[in-house]
């Protein structure tokens, strides 16, 4: 009998110290910053996305929580306008008939394939975008959201850090597209929350959970998607310009994020 149960504890005890070990070793893969918090810090780029159609599939169209006429809302219907087709980049003619640029809102500017420096300083992470050049100062010590906020193409963004994981939580954004390649769209309603998570020295992952109640009738997450570290790189400067939508002009490894994609 004590024979019996010293194999059993044997086979069981060692079990339960490869598991022990097994979570230690993958523990301390994970660089921290004097504060503890994980070192997100360098040039990513996301990797995950699929290319369909020409274009980088980001969030379905359809097989979602939506609400009733949701998906009517959600799934914009081309008409051959750019101003309404592309509402991510153009806004209204001017006086001498050229279209405008309007910055990359959230959640698509989240989205890029394109690269993308995170950089942090106590209290805060600082995301750099290369692709429509933009960048993010996020306060990452539990803050509130300020209330009665304005929205914004960004909106207000705060966070905080659970063990290996950067959690933003993003609310107050201005209704408009979510993504540029499936023309989805989003209300004002919207409200997003991303989670980096570093899972070996040269990888991270990346999901975003959208909660829209005026388009879904609960929330749902997109990804993970892997971005990928490149210690090497420095990001590049890439702007929405008048010229690029001049179909004879365009200059499209800024307009589909491709050329960082594998």
């Amino acid at each position: 009998m004590r024979l019996t149960a010293a194999v059993l504890c044997f086979g069981s005890c060692m079990t339960a110290f490869l598991l022990v070990t097994a979570s230690v070793h993958a523990q301390s893969k994970t660089s921290r910053l004097a504060d503890g918090a994980p070192n997100l810090s360098g040039v990513w780029v996301n990797t995950g996305f699929k290319k369909v159609g020409g274009m980088l599939e980001r969030f379905p169209s359809s097989g979602l929580p939506f609400q009733p006429g949701g998906a009517d809302f959600w799934n914009l219907k081309v008409t051959g306008d750019p101003h309404h087709d592309e509402p991510i980049f153009y806004t209204t003619v001017n006086r001498d008939g050229d279209f405008g640029c309007r910055p990359v809102g959230m959640p698509q500017v989240s989205l890029t394939a394109n690269a993308q420096q995170l950089l942090q300083t106590p209290g805060y992470l600082l995301i750099i975008y290369e692709g429509v050049h933009s960048a993010r100062m996020v306060p990452m010590d539990g803050r509130a959201h300020p209330a009665d906020l304005d929205p914004t193409f960004l909106g207000n963004s705060v966070g905080h850090y659970e063990g290996d994981t950067a959690v933003i939580d993003t609310v107050a954004v201005r209704p408009g597209m979510s993504d540029a390649g499936g023309h989805h769209m989003h209300s004002e309603q919207a409200h997003y929350i991303e989670r980096y998570r570093r899972t070996g020295p040269n990888s991270m992952s990346f999901e975003l959970t959208i909660d829209d109640p005026k388009v879904f009738n609960k929330p749902w997450t997109a990804g993970p998607w892997k971005l990928e570290l490149h210690p090497d790189w420095t990001i590049v400067e890439g702007n929405c310009e008048d010229a690029i939508f001049d179909p004879s002009k365009r200059d499209l490894k800024l307009l589909d994020y491709l050329h960082h994609a594998k």
